[in-house]
């Protein structure tokens, strides 16, 4: 009984001493990506903004804007990047939304922006997904009566997609002082596409897991990632400026 007893404590001491030494490794090669995207980072700030991005920066200074971050130039060339990028099968990488607010102080207008941001981002899935479900009924793949319940599940579900996005990036902020102590901010945003199809995909479908009226097969098919993703083409980014 000792015998087993000590072979076992053997036994855990090495999985313990192997499990240490993967998550060393791993760590490891977490701060190696971390230094080089550092690095990266660095020498993109050391390099001169775009002819464009230069020439917008002087007419948005000229408005009046100011920046609280990076400078506004590596900001736009961001941002314009973020709104063209594309996946390796030619999708839109990100939906990407603008949002101009005026508030009392800067910290409410960042978070007005911030939750203007999730619901017109919200409002392009359900967009989406909508026209899935009028592609579904011009091809018969689905009935009058599934199309309305799917559609109900994608106008109940819009408060649910806004709350459940997640982290949603700052590609973009600028701010001006207006008149009456206000502070008007204009803000970009942007939210993974493929994340976005996925989540708005998951929970129309737990919206309709329990609606007898639909058949899940066709709902599967229509709601595949393929489709949904072809269907995201007609999601296009919004304008940085004015």
């Amino acid at each position: 009984m000792k015998k087993a007893i000590k072979i076992l404590g053997i036994i855990l001491m090495v999985s313990i001493a192997f499990n240490l030494n993967a998550q060393t490794k791993q760590e490891k090669q977490e701060i190696k990506a971390q230094q080089k995207q550092q690095k990266e980072v660095k020498s993109d700030l050391n390099k001169k903004a775009s002819k464009n991005a230069q020439k917008e920066t002087k007419r948005l200074q000229k408005e009046g804007w100011k920046t609280m971050g990076l400078p506004i130039d590596k900001q736009l060339e961001t941002a314009w990047m973020k709104q063209y990028e594309m996946d390796p099968s030619g999708f839109p990488r990100y939906i990407v939304v603008t949002n101009q607010v005026v508030a009392n102080t800067v910290s409410a207008a960042q978070m007005q922006a911030e939750n203007l941001a999730k619901v017109r981002i919200a409002g392009a899935i359900q967009t989406n997904v909508a026209s899935l479900v009028d592609m579904a009924v011009a091809n018969q793949e689905i009935s009058q009566t599934e199309a309305a319940s799917i559609t109900k599940a994608v106008e109940n579900s819009k408060n649910i997609v806004s709350q459940k996005l997640g982290r949603v990036v700052k590609v973009f902020e600028i701010y001006r002082p207006k008149p009456n102590n206000n502070v008007e901010l204009r803000m970009t945003m942007v939210y993974d596409m493929k994340a976005a199809m996925s989540l708005a995909r998951q929970i129309v479908l737990d919206e309709l897991k329990n609606d007898l009226e639909i058949n899940k097969a066709q709902l599967e098919k229509m709601m595949g990632m393929d489709r949904m993703m072809e269907n995201s083409k007609k999601i296009v980014p919004d304008e940085i400026a004015d």
